[in-house]
């Protein structure tokens, strides 16, 4: 049975997580988490598309405060999973006025450090998720680690 409850760290920056065979609220974080992270690579990719555009107003997603709201509020498992379900990615204007090119308010040195920060984000957890169907598949076949 220890086999089964085999625990996997992951390190990324300063967060640590476990990842537990029998945790339910895993792979719904990781689904949205994967999403956002999908949708916020397309906001980047408009942000360098329109750089030279004048008038355009850079985009970004928030989703991290409404996922940290709904971890918070949640009181077990189950709890978190339904509560992770109404979080979804939301894209927003940036209200800032034009930089020093005039043209709009994107910065390529900015956009570039965030796409290559949420390439990164995005393989993590997909990784993860990966690592997550393994231990299942594993489970259910008997495979020994």
């Amino acid at each position: 049975m220890e086999r089964f409850r085999r625990r996997v760290k992951r390190v990324s920056g300063n967060m640590t997580m476990k990842l537990n065979l029998f945790d339910r609220s895993r792979i719904p974080l990781l689904e949205k988490e994967l999403d956002a992270f999908a949708v916020r690579n397309k906001a980047i990719a408009s942000n360098i598309a329109n750089i030279d555009t004048p008038g355009y107003k850079r985009v970004d997603v928030s989703f991290r405060q409404e996922l940290a709201n709904a971890i918070q509020s949640s009181s077990n498992d189950v709890n978190l999973s339904e509560n992770v379900e109404d979080v979804n990615p939301a894209i927003q204007i940036d209200p800032s006025g034009s930089m020093a090119s005039g043209a709009n308010n994107v910065d390529i040195d900015q956009e570039m450090a965030e796409l290559a920060k949420n390439q990164l984000q995005f393989k993590l957890a997909a990784n993860l998720m990966s690592e997550t169907f393994k231990l299942i598949d594993n489970s259910i076949n008997g495979t020994p680690q």
